[in-house]
């Protein structure tokens, strides 16, 4: 009964079947469908789009300005055929057909005449004659298309329909940065979302179709992040780094908040609203964590009694089924790196099992969401070619799949994080969009000096990670991910770009030898992630490792002999590299006294007595910074009071200090008083992932990532 209309920021179809009322951001109604129809039909038979420009924006205004061609009379098209084309194609609603019932009546007319005709006279060209049962075929196809759109609006509001394909598409937040992780409220009309506002991760609540979000939790001083709405919409479980971090609950507009746990992430909620289930790790994003987070857990919200729903997967996001028989999760396969897609029972008879599997091949799945009928299981995937939403269907009792998974494509290049309303006609998700670029600085290790500006060396729509600059300054290594994750190299004036591999294989941290004559990296090529050496021709691509384990992040020694790698979930090794042997053996090194870390190498000192690297928690998270002195076997871990904000650190030349990046920020820190000098900021996801120095120190690289997320609504079938 409410009519459809479009707003600033909306966006209905595919550009090149958009009618003129659409371009212009005006009302929409059935007769914008007709439009479309016969912006199809006229493809269908001319084998050429109506409208077409060279990008977007000429698509747009040749919508709305100009006609597509007649049809040619080569084709042999009738005139009626002509004519009702242009009868759709109308640049005013009001010039076109009323509803579908008059479009389906002039087909019929059409078909009607031309079997008539057939019957009358005889085509003296076989040519002219199969031109014409082509045509008849495309017009009953046409007929047929006029009957769906005549009766799709009560299929689609039948009782209990399952959500299918979207029809609408509505940014609901555009303020500059990164809006995440959407939970729709039950009846469809609010949401709460994060909001990184720079320093911190904060809650926002928005009325669907407002353009204020009031701010839930502004008395924070800390993270607040992944939020849910409850089943009857009157509370909000969310995480919070307050007093040591755990789940929170409070009033769906942010009073009364009180603490539920003090552990987990990423809540959901039973569908009575008497649970909530947790996971025991976290993630900023899906292809940025290592394995090893164990189990879920089932807190009820009342008597605070715990209880294990899982204890055997590697465990993200859980996602409670409609009907609370299952949970859905995604997580990493073995020591592969694959991230797939399971469920489990939630009553806990499958604890000691990672449940039953959803997926299982290359792509990256993550963010599962049920749909509100229990029948299909919604997630996030790069099956695609870019990170888009999917559906599977499932059988809510068991888990068993029913089908293959089908695209739900949204104009976003990377969607995730799903959230449906009740009855099943809204779904919002979050949406993130890179420009990533690489830049270079003069330094000065003295002074601890930035010298004149910085000097962009390349720029790319896809993140720009794990750069690392050849000992002799002159060339840089680095990957994009996006899609592929592929090895690149390219000097530093940003000239003799190169691709190393591409495929489908996850190729990361690639780090210079020495000599600059061959990169290490890490692959899931083999299996498992195992450390592989490439040419920076691209030539002799050889595996290194064969630990039937997960190594990550290959760091070189000075002289080129060794080379240091994390094993996930815990521990490192020394790789022998001057042994000649294939593999090459490796050497666990001596653990860190607490069980629940391990130590993560990232840089070895260039007088070679000392690896810099973090300490990484059973969960994945970072707690600290460490270095790891080679003749005494012990480790000094420091975190200078920023808590787990310190990674990715660098030696300079001197061995006695260190370059290390925070989210906004790089640093040079100094490990004996451990005291940080700022040198670079960049507000936001601006700093990106990566960060070198040269050899002489006199550069410095990193890459800024400027990242925009919004939460958009997509209107269902």
């Amino acid at each position: 009964t409410e009519a459809a209309s479009t707003e600033p920021g909306t966006v209905m179809g595919t550009v090149g079947y958009m009618s003129p009322e659409q371009v212009r951001g005006r009302p929409a109604d059935a007769r914008t469908d007709i439009f479309s129809f016969g912006a199809v039909l006229y493809e269908m038979l001319s084998g050429e789009r109506a409208f077409r420009g060279d990008s977007t924006a000429e698509t747009m205004a040749a919508i709305a300005q100009k006609d597509p061609p007649k049809l040619s009379e080569e084709n042999a098209f009738p005139p009626p055929v002509e004519r009702l084309l242009r009868h759709c194609l109308e640049k005013r609603p009001e010039e076109r057909f009323d509803t579908a019932h008059d479009l389906a009546f002039a087909l019929e007319g059409i078909l009607d005449v031309a079997a008539r005709s057939g019957a009358e006279k005889k085509l003296e060209l076989n040519r002219a004659w199969s031109r014409g049962r082509v045509v008849a075929a495309l017009l009953m196809v046409a007929l047929a298309a006029a009957g769906f759109l005549l009766g799709r609006s009560w299929r689609g509001a039948a009782r209990g329909a399952s959500p299918a394909q979207p029809v609408r598409f509505t940014r609901l937040t555009d303020t500059p940065g990164v809006e995440s992780a959407p939970s729709l409220s039950p009846d469809g009309k609010s949401v709460v979302y994060v909001s990184d506002v720079g320093s911190r991760l904060s809650l926002y609540l928005l009325r669907v179709g407002g353009r204020n979000p009031v701010p839930l939790t502004p008395d924070s001083q800390v993270d607040d992040w992944q939020p849910a709405f409850s089943p009857d919409g009157e509370r909000i479980v969310f995480r919070s780094e307050r007093d040591g971090g755990g789940i929170f609950v409070m009033g769906s507009t942010g009073e009364s908040v009180k603490r539920v746990t003090d552990f987990g992430f990423n809540p959901s909620w039973s569908p009575d609203g008497k649970e909530i289930v947790v996971a025991n790790g976290a993630f900023l994003f899906p292809s940025d964590r290592g394995g090893g987070v164990r189990g879920l857990t089932a807190v009820n919200l009342d008597t605070g009694k715990r209880r294990e729903v899982s204890t055997a997967g590697d465990c993200m996001q859980p996602a409670w089924s409609p009907h609370g028989q299952r949970i859905a999760y995604w997580g990493l396969r073995g020591s592969s790196g694959q991230r797939d897609l399971w469920t489990v029972a939630a009553d806990g008879s499958e604890v000691n099992t990672p449940g039953v599997e959803v997926t299982n091949d290359a792509p990256l799945d993550w963010s599962p969401a049920w749909s509100p009928d229990g029948k299909h299981l919604y997630f996030s995937s790069s099956r695609g070619g870019t990170m888009n939403l999917w559906r599977v269907a499932i059988d809510e009792s068991t888990g068993r799949v029913l089908g293959k998974p089908e695209p739900i494509t949204t104009p976003s290049l990377f969607a995730g994080e799903m959230s449906f309303s009740r009855d099943g006609t809204k779904m919002a998700y979050a949406s993130l969009d890179w420009r990533s670029s690489l830049v270079k600085t003069a330094f000065d290790p003295k002074t601890e000096t930035l010298l004149g500006s910085p000097i962009p060396i390349f720029k790319s729509t896809q993140p720009i990670r794990d750069h690392q600059l050849s000992r002799d300054g002159q060339w840089i290594a680095f990957i994009q991910t996006g899609g592929q994750e592929d090895l690149f190299v390219m000097r530093t004036d940003g000239s003799q770009f190169r691709r190393l591999t591409d495929d489908a294989f996850r190729d990361r941290g690639p780090s210079w030898s020495p000599d600059g004559k061959t990169i290490a990296f890490y692959s899931d090529r083999g299996g498992g992630y195992e450390l592989w050496m490439i040419r920076p021709d691209g030539s002799r691509l050889e595996k290194l490792t064969g630990t039937q384990k997960s190594l990550n992040f290959p760091v070189w020694s000075p002289d080129g002999r060794q080379i240091a790698s994390a094993l996930i979930p815990g521990g490192w090794v020394l790789v022998d590299i001057a042994s000649g042997a294939s593999p090459h053996p490796q050497q666990l090194m001596p653990a860190m006294s607490d069980p629940d870390v391990g130590f993560w190498p990232f840089s070895w000192s260039p007088d070679g007595q000392r690896l810099a690297g973090t300490v990484i928690q059973s969960n994945g998270t970072i707690r600290a910074l460490a270095i790891y002195t080679l003749a005494t076997q012990k480790y000094q871990v420091m975190d200078a009071g920023r808590g787990n904000q310190w990674r990715s650190p660098l030696w300079l030349a001197d061995s006695r200090r260190l370059l290390v990046r925070d989210r906004w920020s790089i640093s040079v820190f100094d490990p004996s008083s451990e005291k940080n000098h700022r040198l670079i900021s960049v507000g936001g996801y601006g700093i990106g992932l990566s960060f070198g120095i040269s050899a002489d120190n006199r550069w410095i690289t990193y890459s800024e990532t400027a990242t925009e997320g919004d939460i958009w609504l997509a209107d269902l079938l």
